[in-house]
């Protein structure tokens, strides 16, 4: 029965107990009554509606994760070993505590070694001058110890370095169709900042910073926030 009906029936009753005396508050009261009880019922289905809502949005969102692990678990896995195989300094990073030392650029590690190599062979030769003075000898083996020092650490980058290139490019050519399909496009943003951020290190020849430093070292930042979007693409927290 709608509202109109249901006040026709009522004032009827009215009229019927009270021998058709005006009861037009009475009737306001009812008025009153039934619209906050329809106002309730709305109300009540309106919250309903909105908790369904919610319910149906986050098992959505739940698929999609489940969805998401499922195709990208095991790559995502694959490209954080990738990433964290990368150096964390370039080889300039070591090179800008060693004195008139060579400068690296475009993956030129084998240039950057012999260039090392002969300055020490040249310190080496001055060592073997008649009568060097104490303060001359300690000077020249420290530019000796220090080109040493710098070869062993710029040895370890370039196997480093290489090693991951190979893996990246079989990542690239295996697993990347698979990851350009299903991973987020954040996942996908961080991940060419990371390639401009690994060419600018290692083809540009640009300095990371400090190898342990978690805040401004831009290679250890960006690596971290390459992982930490693949975390939320997954849903890990």
């Amino acid at each position: 029965m709608d509202l109109k009906l249901q006040l026709c029936d009522y004032e009827a009753k009215l009229n019927e107990t009270t021998g058709g005396y005006d009861m037009s508050e009475s009737i306001i009261l009812a008025v009153l009554g039934i619209i906050g009880t329809l106002s309730g019922t709305i109300l009540t289905q309106i919250v309903h509606i909105k908790l369904e809502r919610s319910k149906s949005i986050e098992k959505a969102k739940q698929d999609r994760y489940e969805t998401k692990r499922e195709k990208l678990s095991d790559i995502y896995n694959e490209l954080i070993s990738i990433i964290n195989l990368f150096p964390n300094i370039s080889p300039n990073d070591v090179l800008q505590f060693v004195e008139n030392g060579p400068i690296y650029s475009l993956e030129n590690f084998e240039g950057v070694l012999s260039s090392l190599d002969i300055q020490i062979d040249h310190y080496k030769k001055q060592l073997s001058i008649k009568d060097i003075d104490y303060e001359r000898k300690s000077n020249i083996e420290t530019h000796i110890s220090n080109r040493e020092y710098s070869k062993k650490k710029i040895i370890k980058i370039r196997d480093k370095y290489y090693l991951a290139k190979e893996k990246y490019k079989s990542f690239c050519e295996s697993d990347k169709i698979v990851f350009d399909l299903y991973a987020g496009q954040d996942v996908r943003n961080h991940l060419v900042k990371f390639d401009v951020i690994i060419h600018n290190t290692f083809i540009s020849g640009y300095r990371a910073g400090e190898d342990c430093d978690p805040i401004n070292n831009i290679n250890l930042v960006t690596k971290r926030n390459l992982i930490n979007s693949i975390r939320n693409d997954i849903g890990i927290y």
